[in-house]
């Protein structure tokens, strides 16, 4: 038997809260001294106590927990599939936080840099076409962008491995879509071939293809998180904007120091990414 005191350490719940459970009937000690008024646990009390943090934590109210439980029929696989579901929910809507504020970061980053140089290194070049292999999926949002290119690159080397493919270290994720839109985003996840190979898979979802050349493009390189990399895109954008071109291709993000995930799938970082975007002079400038 346990005190209140001890009980509560080893349940990792307040004494405030174990005395609320026993008012409102939830959690009753195991045995209350009628000379001191301590209350005392038994170890046994600790899975009804388990349910009751788990389902507020569920946004149920106590009375209803109250209900549930006095049931008696709440088993610990209905309830693992509850707690399931609801880690679920609270990841996507962490993602979607984490992007908002990517966003707000990225935003202001380009208000803080207005009246400074760009603090990143922008410049021109051409670009060689090279073969890929790749695999594409529309995005069903912003916030899922991270998860989507997990997956896509972790089936698309699952296939290159079957087939034994010979590729390089460089992954590829490219944007298709003409214009900025939140949900239904079309991406593709590549990774360079170590030789030319263009003979398709039957059955399969992974394409061959050769990554066309690039007569100009703007580039941006950086050394960071992938985090950074909203913030960047708009930088480069501003950048093209500025100097009077526009885009006339998606754009291109190469992870320079290898796969963006390790084989745990954590995200390996400090990262060298390089964004690529095709661009031309305005019709107005080459008049």
């Amino acid at each position: 038997m346990f005190k209140i005191g001890e009980f509560s350490r080893l349940a990792q719940v307040s004494v405030r809260m174990l005395r609320h459970y026993d008012k409102l009937g939830l959690l009753i000690p195991n045995q209350i001294d009628q000379w001191t008024g301590y209350r005392y646990y038994s170890v046994e009390q600790l899975p009804r106590l388990h349910r009751i943090v788990a389902l507020n934590g569920l946004g149920l109210s106590l009375q209803q927990i109250g209900e549930l439980l006095n049931h008696d029929d709440l088993s610990a696989d209905q309830l693992r599939g509850m707690l399931r579901l609801q880690e679920a929910r609270l990841t996507a809507e962490l993602a979607k936080k984490q992007a908002q504020l990517a966003e707000v970061s990225a935003r202001l980053a380009q208000i803080e840099h207005e009246q400074e140089p760009w603090p990143y290194a922008m410049m021109l070049k051409s670009t060689a076409a090279e073969p890929i292999v790749s695999m594409r999926a529309i995005v069903p949002s912003l916030d899922q962008m991270g998860y989507y290119c997990h997956r896509l690159y972790a089936s698309l080397y699952q296939q290159v491995q079957q087939q034994r493919i010979p590729i390089l270290a460089q992954e590829i994720t490219i944007y298709h879509n003409e214009e900025f839109i939140e949900t239904d985003i079309g991406v593709e996840v590549a990774v360079s071939l170590a030789e030319h190979n263009m003979a398709q898979l039957p059955d399969s979802n992974i394409k061959f293809q050769t990554l066309p050349s690039l007569e100009l493009a703007a580039t941006l390189a950086f050394e960071g998180s992938f985090s950074e990399i909203h913030a960047a895109a708009l930088a480069l954008l501003g950048w093209v904007g500025l100097h009077n071109y526009e885009m006339i291709g998606p754009l291109r993000e190469f992870h320079r120091s290898g796969p963006a995930h390790n084989a745990q799938g954590g995200i390996q970082e400090p990262a060298v990414i390089e964004l690529q975007l095709p661009i031309k002079l305005r019709d107005n400038e080459r008049n």
